[in-house]
């Protein structure tokens, strides 16, 4: 139990909106409004983030007791596992879950986590894109549709990351893939050329690169925000098809969502004052 009068939060971050969600967070501090200590949990693989806090990196299966016990089974329990341990050992008093749309392991872990802890959780969820007139969208549930759906094409613009970075051995024969991915080097193969980079990319930026590389069919997730949808933006001036892939379907679903980030912070706060 937290004996001071401190709100410890722990915040499962990596994308654009927890870094909003943190600052705002901050500024409250500032403002003298709240006492927020402020953990800012992300995995480590893309950038550090710029927030003036606690940064934990690296995923919570580190923190699994007893690291060599036969009992902790998966690595899904190993992190289920490590979470509760940090939580317990930092006192958290509220998650918020501000992870990528696609972070379904992580997502999930919170949720079982939380719930088991009875621990409030604050998850937010970005509204997902919708078609706009004039778009043609071909909407697949997952990487092996979208394979199929990819078939009558030549010219791919993938920006999936790794999961299209690890098909490429097996690239058709009739194609060659544009893949953009933030974690791999930069690479031209016979095959595909690889993009190391990381967002947000401007219409502009999107538009030179798909008529840079002779591009007919994007493919992406459905990600949503207006900080990466420069190349939906792009797809539709140049007339281009996009293949997008829905969202993944979450099986646990313990604690309270939130589409704007706002009303999350609101939520927070006056959970934590009454």
């Amino acid at each position: 139990m937290n004996i001071s009068n401190r709100l410890k939060v722990l915040l499962l971050g990596g994308t654009r909106d927890a870094i909003n969600i943190a600052n705002a967070l901050l500024d409250l501090n500032k403002s003298g409004e709240q006492d927020i200590e402020l953990i800012y949990s992300v995995a480590g693989i893309v950038r550090q983030p710029l927030v003036n806090c606690t940064i934990h990196k690296g995923g919570f299966s580190q923190y699994a007791v007893p690291l060599n016990s036969d009992h902790l089974g998966t690595a899904n329990n190993k992190s289920q596992q490590g979470m509760k341990h940090f939580l317990q050992q930092h006192d958290i008093e509220y998650v918020i879950d501000a992870t990528h749309p696609y972070a379904l392991t992580m997502s999930t872990t919170a949720s079982i986590v939380c719930e088991s802890l009875t621990l409030p959780l604050l998850t937010f969820c970005r509204p997902q894109w919708q078609p706009m007139k004039n778009d043609n969208w071909i909407t697949v549930n997952n990487w092996s549709e979208a394979k199929v759906a990819m078939h009558p094409f030549s010219r791919p613009f993938v920006t999936i990351g790794r999961i299209a970075v690890s098909e490429v051995n097996s690239i058709p024969g009739h194609q060659f893939w544009t893949i953009r991915s933030a974690i791999e080097d930069n690479e031209i193969l016979d095959r595909y050329r690889l993009i190391k980079d990381i967002g947000p990319f401007a219409e502009a930026h999107e538009k030179t690169l798909m008529q840079t590389n002779n591009i007919d069919v994007v493919v992406c997730k459905n990600s949503g925000g207006s900080s990466v949808d420069g190349k939906l933006k792009a797809a539709r001036a140049l007339q281009l098809p996009v293949i997008m892939l829905n969202r993944p379907k979450y099986h646990h679903a313990y604690g309270e969502y939130y589409n704007h980030e706002s009303d999350l912070i609101s939520a927070l706060i006056n959970r934590n004052n009454h």
